[in-house]
């Protein structure tokens, strides 16, 4: 179930951006915050959070994309195991075994195969260049969330800082796909692929397919709030989004440029991540001159 119009609208900052000033005055906020937010940009304004995978079926039937998935899931392995051009710094098949499916599903991600992961940044600006990057008629959006609202779930059961593990050996998951009564949403952050380290990438995974994971960041949010206040603190906002005028586009992208170096070639770091960007170019120049 998607945000409705009134839910969206409390979490969005009312005036949409429309110079780079307006920006860079929302990340040094963030910074003077102290907190530690992770960033999704989205080059046209979905008001939601919804994976690749999710967006592939025109009837939300969920034992069907399971069904789905795991086949996905079991021919990605045999065939990655069988490749003879795999890089050097992507992960051994044991990394990615039935022991860690999730870490399969990021990596299968990594070669554009749709998932129900969700893609975050810890980068403000590289998100800001997924949200200006492509679609230069529409409006963007940037979805941010601070990650303390999943520290509960680490701290009630330790199992799940696994799923937060980045080391070359990490321990199994816990059970977390197909099991009722686990959490309807997790962080992912193995930094297992060349592109999600370069990116300062992780992931968000709900148990269910077809979660709209904007609703459920939401309720987090909303549960955090009522902790800090039941403690004596004062209830803040965990999670927002900011929207950015098309006109903005093209002169946010030139400042990444100049003043960030960060462009297609310095956030792909492989052969794939190029082929997919000059996609992005070819529907932006389409769109642009057609």
């Amino acid at each position: 179930m998607k945000l409705d119009a009134q839910e969206l609208q409390a979490i969005t900052v009312p005036a949409p951006i429309t110079a780079v000033a307006e920006l860079i005055d929302l990340f040094e906020t963030h910074r003077s915050q102290g907190r530690v937010w992770a960033y999704r940009g989205q080059s046209r304004p979905f008001g939601s959070l919804q994976p690749s995978f999710q967006r592939q079926f025109t009837r939300p039937s969920s034992a069907t994309a399971e069904l789905i998935e795991r086949h996905l899931v079991q021919a990605f392995r045999d065939h990655y195991a069988k490749l003879p051009d795999r890089h050097s710094d992507m992960p051994n098949t044991q990394q990615i075994d039935a022991f860690h499916t999730l870490r399969c599903l990021s990596v299968m991600q990594h070669y554009e195969i749709p998932t129900r992961l969700l893609d975050w940044s810890a980068s403000y600006w590289t998100s800001l260049y997924f949200a200006c990057a492509s679609d230069p008629g529409e409006d963007a959006e940037l979805w941010f969330y601070d990650r303390s609202i999943f520290i509960e779930q680490v701290t009630q059961d330790g199992r799940w800082s696994a799923l937060l593990d980045a080391s070359p050996q990490p321990p199994a998951e816990p059970a977390y796909l197909y099991q009722p009564g686990v959490p309807a949403l997790v962080e992912l952050d193995p930094k297992i692929s060349p592109r999600m380290r370069t990116q300062q990438g992780h992931h968000t995974v709900a148990s269910e397919v077809f979660s709209d994971h904007a609703r459920l960041i939401r309720t987090l949010d909303l549960e955090r709030q009522k902790l800090d206040a039941a403690s004596g603190f004062e209830a803040q906002p965990h999670f927002g989004r900011v929207t950015i005028t098309a006109a903005c586009k093209s002169r946010a992208l030139q400042f990444l440029a100049e003043h960030h170096q960060i462009t297609a070639s310095s956030i792909f770091p492989d052969v794939v991540g190029l082929g997919r960007f000059l996609r992005w170019q070819f529907d932006s120049l389409r769109t642009m001159l057609l």
